[in-house]
């Protein structure tokens, strides 16, 4: 999934920004991976705990927006929003489709 999305973003002509977002996918990941020791921010995430999972993504939100932000920060916090956007969704989801199984 990296590899296509590196490709895309090649001849985007924001290369900043894309080190920046690929950076921070890649980090997930790694993070995700790995045995997960206490500095490792998504490892310890709980991905059940909405309120704070939309916390971190509004926190992530404002960080992306911020024009003062340098192109690389700014991929970088992208990269974090667009991946909790995705698991915020997907909790919402799940949670419908297990009160509708009731």
């Amino acid at each position: 999934v990296l590899e296509r999305i590196h490709a895309r973003m090649k001849n985007s002509g924001k290369e900043e920004f894309n080190k920046g977002y690929l950076d921070a996918l890649n980090g997930i990941i790694l993070s995700v991976r790995s045995s997960g020791g206490s500095y490792e921010f998504f490892s310890n995430l709980d991905l059940t705990d909405v309120p704070s999972l939309k916390k971190h993504y509004e926190d992530f939100k404002k960080n992306a927006r911020n024009r003062f932000q340098a192109d690389y920060d700014i991929g970088y916090f992208s990269a974090l929003t667009d991946f909790l956007r995705v698991i915020l969704k997907t909790v919402s989801r799940t949670k419908g489709e297990d009160q509708a199984n009731r």
